[in-house]
């Protein structure tokens, strides 16, 4: 899938709405393979792409620096490049590129279903930023250190037990699950080095023109919850919910559900579109 620069990976599958996923970091398109096939069997085209520097492929000395400037540019230009304008589904990392993208290029999306984003740029209050500031030093801690020695893996195994919020937790996943994270591990570095993130206000968060959901879970972590909570009461007329048992990683415990949730809130806002096919596609 062509952006500006660059060749992204992607999968397709299903006829009907299109709905493009962004996935979180250390992941690619592959974390989306089950969601990609619900929503297919419920009426959409779901698209799952892989954001610049993620996934497998070389990465090009050319490209420009990682972080969400990059990544919020490319997904505008993906959705540019879509006969319609897409539900767009995002997730952590993925949530704050696809919200700033939102701001700048709103007419590109039909709809937007984040799940928990993780900076903080929106968020004002001094308590609530103390609160962050702890608890981003709890997580991110011991993927810092590991990667400061050059253990790409140790960083990307401690960031996972940190979301999942207990030790041990990448180790309980399913094994199609920590490949797809140790895949991507080498990128542990440039999210650590990243460039500074799109700055995102509560002003420009109230003033969005497409009909955004913000959601978390009951039982994530501060981090989190904070920056969640606080872009639920910026955005006007959204759609909050607390999910409950849910935490960080809900998402890929449970696609299922995650994707019941995000196409209750699209279809309340927007029309699904017509029934899906059981087409399905791949491709670079």
């Amino acid at each position: 899938m062509p952006v500006s620069g660059a060749s992204l990976a992607y999968v397709e599958q299903g006829t009907g709405t299109p709905v493009v996923l962004v996935h979180g970091a250390p992941s690619d398109h592959r974390m989306w393979l089950r969601h990609c096939e619900w929503l297919a069997a419920h009426g959409f085209r779901a698209i799952a792409f892989t954001q610049r520097y993620f996934g497998t492929d070389p990465w090009n000395p050319d490209w420009p620096p990682f972080g969400t400037r990059l990544h919020a540019n490319d997904l505008g230009d993906l959705l540019a490049a879509l006969e319609e304008p897409p539900h767009v589904i995002a997730w952590s990392y993925g949530a704050h590129v696809a919200l700033a993208a939102a701001v700048e290029r709103p007419r590109l999306m039909r709809s937007l279903f984040v799940y928990e984003p993780g900076f903080p740029t929106w968020v004002s209050d001094p308590e609530q930023l103390r609160e962050f500031s702890e608890d981003a030093e709890r997580m991110f801690g011991p993927a810092a250190a590991a990667v400061q020695r050059s253990d790409n893996e140790a960083a990307a195994r401690a960031l996972i037990d940190a979301s999942g919020g207990s030790d041990g937790y990448f180790d309980s996943q399913p094994e199609d699950r920590r490949r797809i994270q140790l895949d991507n591990a080498r990128v542990m570095p440039k999210l650590f080095s990243q460039s500074s993130p799109v700055e995102i206000t509560c002003e420009q968060l109230r003033a969005l023109e497409v009909p955004t959901a913000i959601t978390w879970g009951a039982r994530t972590r501060a981090l989190f919850r904070v920056v969640s909570a606080a872009a639920a009461a910026c955005v006007r007329g959204q759609h909050a919910s607390e999910v409950a048992n849910a935490t960080h990683m809900w998402p890929e415990e449970d696609p299922e559900g995650f994707c019941r949730l995000a196409v209750r809130f699209s279809r309340v806002r927007n029309s699904s579109g017509p029934p899906a096919g059981n087409g399905s596609k791949r491709g670079a």
